[in-house]
């Protein structure tokens, strides 16, 4: 665990702190400043798109020329990071063969960026247990932050059309909850939902907070994965099962109420949201996922080409009903399957698949440590194919998944430094 049961939250907090200090102090000049860079990743999260990416692309750049230069390459052993490398090799091929190859090309070439990123946080930047628990506070401070800033708008100028937008501007700040911050708040769910009492009362606290937060950004995809996320947390981490029929019957009831009452989340959680699951044909989903196996029939082998689907969409949709043109078709899996073929899903599932596996085996090792156990939940939940998303290939939602990812990835180390500790 990352507390220490005896002392008060605040001691906890302090010791962590110095414990940060010494691990920064323990390194090269240039990479203790460097490492603080990436440590105040949540924080530029929240700010915009812009500096978000720059704070992601300039780690994955470094990584890289520090693996050239150090000529260190043993993180190319690992099976994820063959299959992610392998799946981007399709993507490239399926991008040249596309009929818009320059665009095409650009895409899938920027797009290993995100995975690299990862790769720098598990074998670079978060080797001492000690930075990844400074992480996970960083990341649960810039979820706080998040949530008093949705509180503010909530307070100031209300929601509009039952959606929130603040610090973007943008319908996306439940996105930065549900992806950004879940590491983070995955812990406070597990400590919630489990037989341990140290700290309960504060973990119970922020995460029902930030799960009303989340439920008044109107972002309902975000919201259910929060909550999905937050209860197998609490199975698969020293569970008491009382607390989880508990909270499984308050689910219950404040779904009822939501049915039979009057109010205004009504239609937006439950009669509007049941409407347009894409299980018929008027549902805005089915025309907008439609598209994507359209599209994989246009050239079932390699695809269309890698974020080819927006500039095609309308050329496809020519003569066909149904079909509601987007800039993705709003699913990984049939975007994969549309932009780069069968062989594209393939080898995409696979990277997918060793990535959950990587984090579930870190569990695995070490159930008792809270860390470990909940890692493999993020990438589990953030790709679990039964949900509508965002681009697979896309700039925003990128930064807030691998960001969450990269971090479930490097619990591992937790595990390492255990391991040379004892």
């Amino acid at each position: 665990m990352i507390f220490a049961d005896k002392n008060s939250l605040k001691d906890n907090i302090s010791c962590l702190l110095a414990e940060t200090k010494k691990a920064l102090t323990e390194l090269p000049l240039w990479e203790r400043y460097f490492t603080l860079f990436w440590l105040f990743g949540p924080f530029f999260l929240l700010i915009e798109r812009s500096p978000a990416d720059a704070w992601l692309t300039i780690v994955a750049l470094t990584f890289v020329v520090r693996a050239l230069l150090k000529r260190d390459g043993t993180f190319l052993r690992a099976f994820w990071v063959r299959a992610t490398f392998a799946f981007w090799g399709i993507c490239l091929l399926s991008s040249a063969l596309s009929p818009f190859p320059a665009y095409s090309l650009g895409e899938a070439i920027i797009w290993i960026r995100f995975p690299l990123f990862a790769m720098a946080s598990l074998y670079w930047l978060a080797r001492d247990k000690r930075l990844i628990h400074a992480m996970f506070i960083s990341t649960a401070i810039g979820m706080m932050v998040m949530t008093g800033i949705l509180t503010a708008e909530i307070l100031i100028v209300g929601a509009q059309n039952g959606r929130l937008s603040w610090p973007y501007g943008d319908l996306v700040p439940g996105n930065y909850l549900a992806k950004v911050g879940m590491p983070a708040f995955l812990i406070l769910a597990g400590l919630s939902l489990s037989k341990v009492k140290t700290f309960k009362f504060w973990a119970i606290l922020a995460t029902v907070f930030t799960l009303i937060i989340s439920f008044l950004t109107g972002e309902r995809i975000n919201f259910i994965l929060r909550l999905c996320s937050g209860i197998l947390a609490g199975i698969v981490w020293k569970p008491d099962f009382r607390i989880l029929a508990g909270l499984s019957f308050a689910a219950i009831l404040v779904v009822l109420i939501f049915v039979f009452a009057d109010i205004p989340a009504d239609s937006r959680y439950t009669r509007h949201f049941f409407k347009q699951l894409p299980f018929h044909t008027e549902s805005i989903y089915f025309k907008t996922m439609i598209g994507g196996f359209w599209a994989f029939q246009e050239a079932p082998i390699f695809g269309i080409g890698t974020g080819n689907y927006r500039l095609l969409c309308e050329e496809i949709a020519i003569d066909l009903p149904n079909i509601a043109c987007n800039t993705h078709p709003h699913n990984y899996y049939v975007q994969l399957l549309g932009e780069t073929g069968i062989i594209g899903l393939i080898s995409g599932s696979v990277m997918i698949i060793t990535i959950i596996w990587f984090c579930f085996v870190t569990g695995a090792r070490k159930r008792s440590n809270i860390l470990a156990a909940t890692a493999f939940v993020v990438p589990f939940g953030l790709f679990f194919p039964i949900q509508t998303t965002a681009d697979f290939f896309g700039q925003w939602n990128n930064i807030f998944l691998w960001s969450a990812v990269a971090l479930a990835l490097a619990t591992r180390n937790v595990l390492s430094n255990d391991d040379n500790t004892s």
